[in-house]
């Protein structure tokens, strides 16, 4: 019987301490690009966590519950589903303190109250990056759609470079309000709100039943199949002179400009470094919350879509007016990487990951009776340089404290025996190669 709850991950040892570097190279980039780190609790008030969406939040929440007498007020709170809800009152609690525009990083997990399947999880990691600036400063908001998503790219490569997967991440860009001027024309006002909750679930449920939906939503099949056909490719920047053509409104234009001035943004940051930046226009990319209000996007891998997305978001108008009406003065833009549904695959795909038994430690030290004072001291030396150390745990046969590097992928071993000590040297021994060095101390 299994005793682990269902939807919940757990990490081998290996698998453990590749997941650790790779939250310490998502870090790393989210720092060179200058996003201050935060951490909030776990636990929220339900006040907070239900301030939006009430109807759906409630059904993905965790609450809390006292088995103690005293503990009775924990009912009113509950394990946070997000962390976009959280930052939006640590906005509010500290914004005496911040410096706008705000640009902050958060990495921890999340937990949902939903049926578990693959790729989908009750509680998982986010990795989540911010830009917030009060609405009346408007003449940076559109630099930072660029920035985060920029930044999200360097992560993300960084990432897939780190765990040698011969795959892409490319990112789907589009434009909400582009796409809700667009639906206006075709099927008018009204109807776009189902339109478009139907756009944002069709690759789940294929273009026929899409198209029979919109149908039935009293949408002509003409118009269905127009917008399928939109809707169904992906635009490079070298074809988005055929976006042009889809409309005539002005305000259709007016948010196709902003959508190009991101565009620009990466073709200028392209023509200045190396790294490589995967980008297409999907007008498919709507999302599915109400809040995001311009620029939104998707990363899939390239070989593997149906993952799902591995990161995402976009630009919201309203960041704190739900919790505080008088406060509906932040904006923003967001992104995140879901480290637990990329892991998933590179786990579940091959047992490698999990046969290793890869430890942290660079060396280890061999334990002989004659010098074991002596090792230790030696050791101590290492690990002033910051060098990782393990030390075999009792004096042992040669050849079987060999085996436990050997079993535990550790590089290198340090040998000193009593002889050496008293001629000042000791031996480091690669154990890919056999090669023994000779050191004097």
């Amino acid at each position: 019987m299994a005793l682990r709850p269902s939807g919940f991950v757990e990490y081998s040892p290996s698998e453990q301490r590749i997941f650790d570097q790779l939250i310490n190279e998502i870090q790393n980039q989210f720092q060179l690009f200058w996003y201050t780190h935060i951490h909030t609790p776990a636990v929220e008030s339900n006040a907070v966590l239900l301030s939006k969406n009430w109807e759906e939040t409630w059904k993905q929440i965790f609450g809390l519950y006292g088995l103690a007498q005293w503990a009775g007020d924990l009912k009113d709170y509950a394990l946070h589903f997000d962390l976009t809800v959280p930052f939006a009152r640590y906005v509010l609690d500290w914004e005496n303190d911040l410096t706008f525009p705000f640009k902050r990083f958060q990495i921890q997990p999340v937990r949902r109250g939903e049926r578990a399947q693959k790729g989908r999880y009750r509680e998982f990691w986010q990795c989540d990056i911010d830009v917030i600036w009060r609405r009346d400063d408007e003449k940076t908001v559109l630099y930072y759609d660029g920035e985060t998503i920029l930044t999200l790219m360097h992560a993300l490569n960084a990432v897939l470079k780190k765990l040698e997967v011969k795959d892409e991440a490319v990112f789907h860009i589009s434009n909400r309000k582009l796409i809700i001027w667009l639906l206006n024309d075709l099927v008018g006002e009204e109807k776009t709100p189902f339109v478009c909750s139907y756009i944002d679930k069709r690759k789940k449920i294929w273009a026929e039943n899409f198209i029979a939906s919109l149908v039935d939503g009293w949408i002509k099949k003409s118009d269905a199949e127009k917008i399928n056909e939109i809707i169904s490719r992906t635009y490079t920047v070298e074809e988005v002179k055929e976006i042009d053509k889809l409309s005539e409104n002005k305000l259709f234009f007016e948010w196709l400009a902003e959508l190009k001035s991101v565009l620009n943004f990466f073709e200028t940051w392209k023509e200045n470094t190396w790294e490589k930046l995967n980008y297409v226009i999907d007008l498919q990319i709507i999302r599915g919350l109400d809040y995001y209000s311009g620029t939104v996007f998707e990363a899939v891998l390239k070989s593997d879509e149906w993952l799902g997305s591995i990161c995402g978001w976009g630009k919201y108008d309203h960041l704190t007016g739900y919790l505080n009406p008088k406060k509906d003065i932040y904006a923003g833009f967001g992104g995140s990487i879901w480290i637990s549904r990329l892991l998933s695959k590179i786990f579940g795909e091959s047992n490698e990951w999990k046969s290793e038994q890869k430890t942290a430690s660079e060396y280890l030290f061999l334990n002989f009776e004659q010098t074991k004072g002596q090792i230790l001291k030696l050791m101590n030396k290492f690990q002033k340089e910051w060098k990782n150390c393990e030390l075999y745990y009792q004096a042992d046969k040669l050849g079987k404290q060999f085996g436990y590097a050997d079993k535990k992928w550790i590089p290198y071993v340090v040998i000193l025996w009593e002889w050496e000590w008293s001629e000042w040297i000791y031996k480091v021994k690669n154990m890919q190669t056999g090669e023994e060095e000779t050191i004097k101390l």
